[in-house]
């Protein structure tokens, strides 16, 4: 029987217990190392995270993010460089760079012009808005030129006032009269036109004036002015080339006396 089965040694008990406190202690040594590696690994896929969101970021200021149906596209760093060093380098810009230049040209927008403090000529392009809740409305543009010295103020009160003369030859716009009820109710009707004619004076304060200077032109002086430029001119050229005219000599203090 002996030479047909083989049996299992028993366990060594003293050994066995050796094996579990050594692969205990193991685990406890590797237990900070993993906890250690794992943390590294976090912080490295955030990182990594933020760099993608970063050069995201500068894709679509340098114009190689375009929407698609609301969607963006991949970027596409090689394209990026190359039009960046192409528009360093003064070579030829690559087909994106104009989508560079447009988005820089976006970011650099001048501001409205509102300046009115000079004596030049100024072409000016205004519109007088309404703002009273459910009747908002921007009456046509019109343009100016204007040669005052003024300041933006001065030239809101001027355009309401000038607005406000103007109702009997304004129309009601289309939008008020579909409210209900239409306003004004004070309006005047001419043929099948209907202008507004007066508005209520606790409605005047929602009169407001959009305007920008659209260009600037120095002034032509007045004939006169030139006239009187041109003889002082001609006097004093007289004076350097002839002197004063004779019998016209200053008078002495001793001549006074005599």
């Amino acid at each position: 029987m002996s030479g047909h089965f083989e049996t299992t040694p028993e366990r060594d008990p003293a050994r066995y217990s050796s094996r579990t406190v050594m692969w205990l202690l193991g685990s406890m040594v590797m237990i900070p190392i993993k906890a250690f590696v794992y943390g590294m690994d976090i912080f490295v896929r955030t990182m990594h995270g933020m760099q993608n969101a970063t050069d995201r970021g500068l894709g679509v200021i340098a114009g190689d993010l375009i929407a698609d149906d609301g969607a963006e596209s991949s970027t596409d760093p090689a394209g990026e460089t190359e039009a960046l060093t192409g528009m360093v380098a003064g070579g030829p810009a690559p087909a994106n760079t104009q989508n560079v230049q447009e988005t820089i040209g976006k970011e650099t927008v001048k501001m409205n012009d509102t300046n009115l403090n000079d004596d030049m000529l100024k072409l000016v392009r205004y519109k007088i808005l309404f703002i009273k809740r459910d009747y908002e409305y921007a009456f046509p543009e019109q343009e100016e030129l204007v040669y005052d010295n003024m300041t933006d103020s001065a030239f809101t009160a001027w355009k309401i006032a000038e607005f406000i003369q103007s109702l009997d030859r304004t129309e009601v716009p289309e939008k008020w009269l579909k409210k209900v009820p239409p306003y004004p109710a004070d309006r005047k009707k001419v043929g099948d036109k209907e202008y507004i004619h007066r508005l209520d004076e606790s409605d005047k304060k929602f009169l407001r004036v959009y305007f920008e200077v659209l260009q600037r032109y120095a002034r032509e002086k007045l004939k006169y002015e030139e006239d009187q430029l041109d003889a002082l001119r001609g006097i004093r050229e007289a004076i350097e080339k002839h002197g004063v005219p004779g019998g016209h000599h200053p008078v002495e203090a001793g001549d006074r006396k005599k």
